[in-house]
């Protein structure tokens, strides 16, 4: 993230720390997987899951949120905002420490259903942003009404939540993993916060 700093500097544009921070939590579950000592089975798909999402989820807000808007030549950043978004981001990649240090060599109930539900998270996410991408091209409005948000509100926020909670349930199954339920209770405090502020300023 100190790198990052550096890297806004001559990108000059702001919002860099609060879009890039879910790459590193990637990289960080990749990291552990490769230098724990657990099984094989099990390192790798945590390292998939948790790295798939931050790698989706970071590029498409960095996009979204810094390379799409204007620059703002004389508007810096503080190292501080950078550093915090880096505690976020080893908050997060949590589940994968849990995972990849755990030597149980097979694959049990819980992990396979937390596979299976992380893949239902991350569709349900992957298809309401591209859908809100769209709706805001076609109709220069940031509350979309078509596809999934039709029938699931707030839809990026609630598919987010089902992939943490699948994060968490994998990590559940090895030792001390249980730890790893903080990783969805502080999405659901970001998800819940960011909608009370979205209602306060219609107000």
């Amino acid at each position: 993230m100190a790198a990052l700093w550096v890297g806004h500097l001559r990108l000059q544009r702001a919002g860099l720390a609060d879009a890039a921070w879910p790459l590193v939590a990637g990289a960080l579950a990749v990291f552990y997987a490769n230098v724990g000592g657990g099984a094989a089975a099990r390192r790798s798909a945590i390292a998939w899951m948790i790295g798939s999402w931050g790698a989706r989820l970071g590029v498409y807000w960095v996009w979204d949120r810094v390379l799409s808007r204007p620059r703002e030549p004389h508007r810096r950043e503080p190292l501080l905002a950078f550093e915090r978004k880096a505690l976020v981001a080893l908050f997060f990649s949590l589940p994968a420490i849990f995972a990849a240090i755990d030597p149980e060599t097979t694959l049990g109930i819980r992990e396979l259903a937390a596979s299976a539900l992380w893949l239902v998270g991350f569709a349900g996410e992957t298809t309401a942003d591209r859908q809100l991408v769209r709706w805001r091209r076609a109709n220069n409005e940031s509350a979309c009404t078509s596809g999934v948000w039709r029938y699931v509100p707030h839809a990026h926020d609630v598919f987010e939540l089902v992939t943490w909670g699948a994060h968490a349930l994998f990590a559940a199954a090895s030792p001390f993993g249980w730890i790893a339920i903080a990783c969805p209770a502080a999405a659901a405090y970001q998800a819940w916060n960011g909608t009370r502020h979205a209602q306060l300023r219609r107000l």
